[in-house]
C-alpha cells in the first residue's frame, strides 16, 4: 500500500474518533443528565487523549514526506493532515487532555451560572480556561502573536491586524446606519403573548424543512444556546424556547439550519477526510447568516404554521427584524 493509502486510512479512523468526540459534545448540550457532568469530563479527556495521540503519531510525519499526490484533491488532502500534524506536535498531550476535561466541565458551570443569573459563579472556571487558552496558545506561537495562533483554528491564515483593518473599513457606514436608524421616526411592530414550548419547536422544524433542512440525516433538539453539530451523514441542530419570544426560536433554528446544511452539502467522496468539513468559521457563519438574515428575514411562515399557534398572524403579516436573535 502507498504512503498516500496508509495516511488516507489512518486519517479516517482518526476523523471517525473525532465525530465521537463531536457527538459527546452535542450529548452534554441536550440530553445529557446533568449529574454525569464530570464523569462526561473524564471522557472528553480520555477521548482526546487518542485523539492527540493519533495526529502527532511520528508516521504521519513518514507518510506525509513520502506521499505522492496524484491529483490536486490528493494535494490538499496532504496538506491539510500537514497542517494538522505540525499544529498538534506543539500542544504537550497533558495539556490537550487538561483542556478537554477543563472544557467539558465549564459548560455546566456556565449552564448553571446562566440560569441563576449569577456571572461571578463561572468566573473561576473561565479563569481556569483561559489560563490552559494561553498556554495552548503560547506553544502555537512559538514566539509569535499569541491571539493570531489561536485564530488559525478558525480563520487559517488570518490575522488579529487582518480583520481590524476590515472592521476599521466598514465602521464609518455601520455607524452612520445606525444613527440612521436611530433617528427614524419608527416604532416597530411588537408581538406579545405566550408561546407554548411545543407550538414554537413545531414551527421551528416546519421553517427548517422549508429551507431543505435534511431530516433523516439530522435532528432538531433543545440546548441552552444553539448550534449545530456533526457532518457527512449526521448533523444535527438545537434551537432554545423563550414562550414569550417566538423570534429567538424561530430564528435559531433558521440559523443552524444554515450551519448544518452546509455541512450535509459536502460531496460525501469527502467524508472521513479533511475535505469533508466547513473551510473556516468565517465560511461556516456566512451560510448561517444567509439563511437567517436573508432568507429566513423575508420568507413567510410555512403554511399551517398560522393554524398551529393563531397569534402568529402578526408575523406573518410583519417584516420580519433582520438582526441576529440567537444569543
Amino acid at each position: 500500500m502507498s504512503a498516500f493509502n496508509h495516511l488516507l486510512a489512518f486519517q479516517r479512523q482518526t476523523e471517525a474518533l473525532s465525530a465521537i468526540a463531536e457527538r459527546l459534545g452535542w450529548d452534554q448540550e441536550t440530553v445529557m443528565p446533568r449529574g454525569a457532568t464530570e464523569q462526561r469530563a473524564e471522557e472528553m479527556a480520555a477521548i482526546e487523549a487518542v485523539l492527540h495521540e493519533r495526529r502527532t503519531d511520528p508516521r504521519l510525519g513518514e507518510w506525509i514526506d513520502a506521499a505522492d499526490p496524484q491529483n490536486a484533491v490528493e494535494e490538499r488532502i496532504v496538506h491539510l493532515i500537514d497542517r494538522e500534524y505540525q499544529r498538534a506536535t506543539k500542544i504537550p498531550a497533558r495539556l490537550a487532555t487538561e483542556l478537554a476535561r477543563v472544557t467539558s466541565l465549564s459548560q455546566g458551570v456556565w449552564a448553571d451560572a446562566r440560569a441563576n443569573d449569577a456571572p461571578d459563579d463561572f468566573l473561576p472556571t473561565l479563569h481556569d480556561v483561559l489560563s490552559l487558552k494561553r498556554e495552548e496558545a503560547a506553544a502555537l506561537a512559538d514566539g509569535g502573536d499569541l491571539y493570531d495562533a489561536l485564530l488559525d483554528d478558525y480563520e487559517p491564515g488570518a490575522t488579529q491586524a487582518q480583520i481590524a483593518a476590515l472592521f476599521d473599513a466598514m465602521r464609518p457606514r455601520l455607524v452612520a446606519l445606525r444613527d440612521d436608524v436611530l433617528g427614524a421616526d419608527f416604532q416597530p411592530k411588537t408581538l406579545g403573548g405566550d408561546f407554548p414550548q411545543e407550538t414554537q419547536l413545531r414551527i421551528a422544524r416546519q421553517c427548517a424543512t422549508a429551507f431543505g433542512y435534511d431530516w433523516s440525516r439530522g435532528r432538531m433538539d433543545l440546548a441552552v444556546h444553539p448550534f449545530s453539530s456533526g457532518r457527512w451523514q449526521d448533523s444535527r441542530i438545537t434551537t432554545r424556547v423563550v414562550e414569550t419570544d417566538p423570534f429567538n426560536c424561530l430564528y435559531s433554528a433558521i440559523h443552524e439550519t444554515g450551519h448544518s446544511s452546509y455541512e450535509l452539502g459536502i460531496d460525501e467522496d469527502y467524508s472521513f477526510t479533511p475535505l469533508g468539513r466547513g473551510v473556516s468559521m468565517g465560511v461556516h457563519e456566512s451560510q448561517s447568516r444567509i439563511y437567517e438574515n436573508q432568507m429566513g428575514a423575508a420568507a413567510p411562515l410555512p403554511a399551517g404554521c398560522i393554524s398551529a399557534c393563531p397569534m402568529l398572524s402578526m408575523i406573518s403579516r410583519s417584516p420580519m427584524p433582520t438582526t441576529s436573535m440567537r444569543r
